[in-house]
């Protein structure tokens, strides 16, 4: 499964940061299409979460990775041969509906073959595999596409073809967690999703607390914008908080498995989202922007294995993947809000003191945080 990840992730940040670079200078689509086929892979994977996470359940996780990772396979191969819009779509919404089938099934399995006390570390040794190829995919899109786009397209879909063939032989049923399903039916799955308050819950605080998470992609290149000069400087500062990620992911994670409570492990996390957002718009200069951004990246090395390995442990055996569904898809709408609110409180800057957005930012991050230990508390 590390090796799966590793792969999938590579195939995607080789491809995925340059393809919007493709679409505007190579394809010569305007501004409003190249965001609208990213809204559709966008809303073709998060809106289906759901809906996939039940029918991994239903078909068994080893299946569902496989048939996504050849929708996906599909979807990059054609990026690279057609420049229609109407074609381009259709590859958007393949590599999109991929996307929706293997991510839940694919933590569904990284919780069955992990005995339970072990599995937030299991999701960091998952999070540290997927930044080791956020840090070379983006290098080896650049140089493949420096060449010719069809062949990185090609080389991104062979990557998540290879992935499929690793699941499919190395995940063989009648092994633990190797996609024996336990055939429950789709309604019986929403139901148990649906009725289960506990979770309803957690769920509600991760979706906000992932709309101060998008700040990633939102607040952080507006930031690095306004202190550092190019495109290439804010590469740069992604890939040092990736190269942090990498070292820090599981040292961090057994500190704190050691040492704190899951609620509180999640509340340190939320805090230092926030307070890392506070610092990268309040300290002055590139010094202030490294901090900021460090300080941040911590913030998700503390969140995001525990936030999985919370979700493993709340579902009910037989409704993993639903569970990470649903969840995923809450993920996306608060992640959309955060979009929306963020771009309005940043456009308000002319109007505002410029501390003022970090500063309802921080508040947001804060508030959140102290949700944590109370919605975790049996």
């Amino acid at each position: 499964m590390v090796a799966d990840t590793f792969l999938m992730g590579l195939g995607f940040y080789a491809l995925v940061p340059l393809l919007a670079y493709h679409l505007l200078h190579d394809v010569g689509l305007s501004i409003a299409l190249t965001g609208l086929l990213a809204g559709i892979r966008s809303a073709s994977q998060q809106g289906m979460m759901l809906w996939s996470g039940v029918l991994a359940d239903g078909i068994g996780h080893r299946r569902a990775i496989c048939l996504g990772v050849l929708l996906r396979a599909a979807g990059f191969a054609a990026f690279g041969v057609v420049d229609s819009v109407p074609g381009l779509a259709v590859a958007s919404v393949l590599a999109g509906l991929g996307g929706s089938l293997f991510h839940p099934a694919s933590y569904a399995l990284y919780a069955e073959l992990t005995p339970e006390p072990h599995r937030t570390r299991a999701y960091a040794v998952r999070e540290m595999a997927s930044n080791v190829a956020f840090v070379l995919g983006p290098a080896i899109g650049g140089v493949l596409a420096s060449t010719n786009f069809t062949v990185l397209c090609l080389v991104a879909a062979g990557l998540f073809l290879l992935a499929g063939v690793i699941t499919w032989l190395g995940l063989r049923p009648g092994r633990s967690g190797a996609g024996a399903a336990v055939r429950t039916s789709p309604l019986h799955l929403l139901r148990t999703v649906a009725r289960d308050a506990h979770f309803r819950r957690f769920t509600l605080v991760s979706a906000v607390t992932w709309a101060l998470f998008s700040q990633l992609y939102l607040a952080v290149p507006v930031r690095v914008g306004q202190v550092l000069p190019g495109t290439a400087s804010l590469g740069l500062v992604y890939t040092a908080a990736a190269v942090v990620m990498v070292g820090a992911t599981v040292p961090l994670t057994r500190l704190t498995e050691r040492h704190l409570r899951t609620g509180h492990t999640l509340a340190l996390g939320t805090s230092a989202l926030a307070i890392g957002l506070l610092l990268l718009g309040l300290l002055p200069g590139p010094a202030g922007v490294v901090t900021g951004v460090i300080v941040f990246t911590l913030g998700q090395v503390l969140l995001l294995p525990t936030l999985n390995g919370t979700i493993s442990r709340l579902a009910p055996p037989g409704a993993v993947a639903s569970y990470f569904g649903a969840n995923g898809f809450a993920l996306a709408v608060g992640g959309l809000a955060g979009n929306l609110g963020g771009g309005w409180l940043l456009d308000l800057g002319g109007g505002l003191p410029g501390w003022a957005p970090w500063a309802v930012f921080a508040a947001w991050g804060l508030v959140t945080a102290a949700m944590y230990p109370i919605v975790l508390r049996r």
